[in-house]
């Protein structure tokens, strides 16, 4: 896995929009321009660490998971496992 300036800044636009958000009101929560969060988005221009850390807080997201794409138990994950474990819970109550 390495970096990949374009993936980065696609990943940094899906999770504006999962929290149906548009550039407009991301870019002044974050503090920056809105050009410089075009930029980003674009791939044309890289995060500072600061920025990485704002990202990953604001988003509750890994940095691991906005530089290379890989989810490692981050809060969607574990959402996501909960959410499973439900279902089979429900279905086994439904069975007994």
């Amino acid at each position: 896995m390495y970096f990949d300036q374009m993936e980065f800044g696609r990943r940094l636009q899906n999770l504006r929009k999962e929290k149906g958000m548009i550039q407009e009101d991301l870019a002044p929560e974050l503090h920056i321009s809105l050009e410089h969060l075009k930029k980003l988005e674009g791939g044309s221009r890289r995060a500072s660490y600061e920025l990485l850390v704002l990202y990953s807080i604001y988003f509750d997201v890994s940095i691991d998971y906005l530089l290379t794409g890989r989810d490692h138990l981050n809060k969607q994950t574990l959402d996501r496992l909960g959410n499973v474990m439900a279902e089979l819970a429900s279905i086994s109550r439904e069975m007994a």
